[in-house]
């Protein structure tokens, strides 16, 4: 059995109320299937169960609050589920050696392999034979649904500096948030598991922080169980071949074995060794004849055209690494050499410069354009963020079908919405409220009557989404991020507005949480903050559609009077732009919902936006 731990859904959070159990006492449960909801006060979330298996206990009702890191639910494996005895008579509190209860260990476990099994010891009682470090350990934890690794981007904490708990040790960067890893054990930095830029999966142990600094030592490898005596003593002169097998049996193996029922596990009498771990699992890729290689560095080798088996590794364990895909990127191709002998025939024409997909023209030895080589000039290296928004940004334009639909719209009406209820808020000692919660609350309105723009496109089906996680592209200083609100078609315009404004000031700050980026449904872009005039924009993959709000510009504008004449005013008026896959959907459902969004937006009174 193993529990389900209540995880760190931000730094300052530190505790969460479970809101709903999505699973129940008996269920069938998946490794990252969500099993309950919390509600912190940063964010509501699902939380996923990271075992297989059959939930066994709830160890919290709905409202009770949960500590970090302390258990929510117990979760076995189907095996241990169905083998456990239905009877089975609960442990006693005095240790009486009543036969009734405790069953006779003769006959305790017995296996053709191992005979006999001695009596078993009480379970969860006693030093674990796998290693002292595992208590010590600082685990890579689960930052996102999609995220199963990350990259060790600086050690915040050397070996030998004390270490609170809670206190940040390092700092980590994934493909959806860059985050400091605080450590879960107080006491001295004894051992960094991962030099910077070394990749780390989900739940691999990052450090190990112990009381004095001192890394524990290997625990003795447990006496092997002795093996069933014979019934007679061997005849003088028999080959003595057939002894070592009951022996090589009863030892307990470097890996655990199969469960049996009723028999406590075999574990392994030593620490785990991350060493001979990678050995094995670069010798089992060895022989498939495949590179070892993160990822995200065999996406950027497929977008540059780099064979991976040619690059040298740099990373743990040889393996290759975002900046060694990089650097044989940018090294220029060997140029054959020719024999300059009065025989030989003309060589070829030397081929053209290759032109590398990272920058789309030709290069020179030097890795310059061709015909810049006396051009002064500064290399700056671009952040982790800015290569992630290439990488995402490039993918989606080959992957969508990209189209944008426009339309006009008069803010006239709107902009008097606007000034009236930010008119009440200030009586309050409330902020002012922008166009953009305006337009968020028009848009998701709409999007309820157009469900296919809420939506994810996979060939054979169309994947519409029950709720609306609306993305809002947000400038910050590192660079573009889209932080989602979830359930945004529940919020009114007030609730979307102070929304919008926590997750900006948070990403601005460099604090966002782990799921501030997780399940986004539809994006709203707003370049017209910095002055853009028109706001096409590509499609947040895997979405299908993006809004794009420009600024709001005063124009000469035909107005129908009441009478029905018409006249010429200066009017506010913005052009909302809606880039859709024309894949998923044509371009007039788009433009459809695209037009009752501006309807909303010239008619709706202060309590729709309510």
């Amino acid at each position: 059995m193993a529990h389900v731990l209540m995880p760190r859904l931000g730094v300052s959070v530190t505790e969460g109320t479970v809101s709903a159990w999505l699973k129940q006492v008996g269920d069938p449960v998946e490794v990252g299937e969500p099993i309950c909801e919390v509600a912190t006060d940063k964010v509501d979330t699902e939380i996923e169960s990271t075992v297989a298996g059959v939930l066994t206990e709830q160890l919290y009702a709905v409202d009770e609050v949960v500590e970090v890191g302390a258990p929510l639910a117990t979760v076995a494996a189907a095996d241990e589920a169905t083998a456990a005895p239905a009877p089975a008579a609960p442990e006693p509190t005095a240790p009486e050696p009543t036969p009734s209860i405790v069953p006779d260990p003769a006959g305790f476990g017995d296996s053709p392999d191992t005979g006999p099994y001695p009596e078993p010891p009480a379970p969860e009682l006693g030093p674990r034979p796998e290693g002292a470090d595992d208590q010590y350990a600082v685990v890579m934890p689960r930052l996102g649904v999609s995220v199963t690794e990350g990259t060790v981007s600086a050690w915040l904490k050397q070996v030998g500096d004390p270490v609170e708990l809670g206190e940040p040790i390092c700092e980590v960067a994934t493909d959806k948030v860059d985050t400091e890893i605080e450590s879960t054990v107080a006491g001295v930095l004894a051992e960094q598991r991962h030099a910077e830029g070394e990749v780390v999966l989900v739940g691999e142990p990052l450090a190990l922080v112990t009381p004095d600094g001192a890394l524990p030592s290997a625990a003795p490898a447990a006496p092997a169980p002795p093996a069933s005596e014979p019934t007679a003593a061997p005849a003088a002169g028999a080959a003595p071949t057939a002894q070592p097998a009951p022996q090589r049996a009863a030892q307990p193996s470097a890996t655990a074995g199969p469960t049996v029922p009723g028999r406590p596990a075999e574990l392994r009498p030593a620490p785990f060794d991350h060493t001979a771990a990678v050995d094995r699992l670069l010798a089992t890729v060895a022989r498939a004849g495949r590179p070892v290689a993160a990822p995200s560095a065999r996406r950027l080798a497929a977008e540059l055209g780099v064979d991976l088996a040619l690059v040298p590794g740099t990373g743990g364990g040889g393996h290759v690494t975002r900046a060694d895909v990089q650097r044989a990127a940018e090294q220029p191709a060997a140029a054959p050499v020719v024999a300059a002998t009065p025989s030989a025939a003309p060589a070829p024409a030397a081929p053209a410069a290759p032109v590398p997909e990272t920058t789309g023209h030709p290069v020179g030895p030097d890795g310059l354009p061709i015909g810049y080589e006396d051009v002064p000039y500064d290399a700056v290296p671009t952040s982790r963020i800015r290569r992630v928004t290439a990488e995402h940004m490039t993918r989606s334009r080959r992957t969508a079908a990209h189209m944008t639909t426009e339309v006009d719209v008069d803010l006239g009406l709107l902009t008097d919405v606007r000034a009236r209820l930010n008119a009440h808020r200030a009586t309050q000692g409330r902020g002012k409220l922008s166009f953009l919660p305006f337009v968020a609350r028009a848009t998701c309105a709409a999007l309820l009557e157009h469900p296919d723009l809420n939506a994810t496109f996979e060939t054979e089906r169309l994947l519409r989404w029950g709720e609306i996680n609306l993305g809002i592209a947000v400038d910050t200083p590192r660079g573009l991020m889209v932080p989602v609100l979830r359930g945004a078609e529940r919020m009114t315009v007030e609730t979307l507005g102070e929304g919008i404004t926590d997750l900006a000031a948070r990403l601005r700050d460099g604090k966002p949480g782990p799921d501030d980026f997780r399940a986004g449904t539809f994006t709203i872009s707003n370049p017209g903050s910095v002055g853009a005039v028109s706001a096409p924009a590509i499609i947040n993959q895997p979405q299908v559609a993006i809004l794009g709000m420009p600024t709001i510009q005063r124009r000469p504008w035909v107005v129908r009077l009441a009478d029905g004449q018409e006249t010429i005013a200066i009017r506010p008026i913005l052009r909302l732009a809606l880039t859709f896959d024309h894949r998923a959907l044509d371009g007039a459902d788009a433009t459809r919902c695209l037009v009752d969004i501006g309807r909303r937006l010239e008619t709706w009174d202060v309590d729709d936006y309510r």
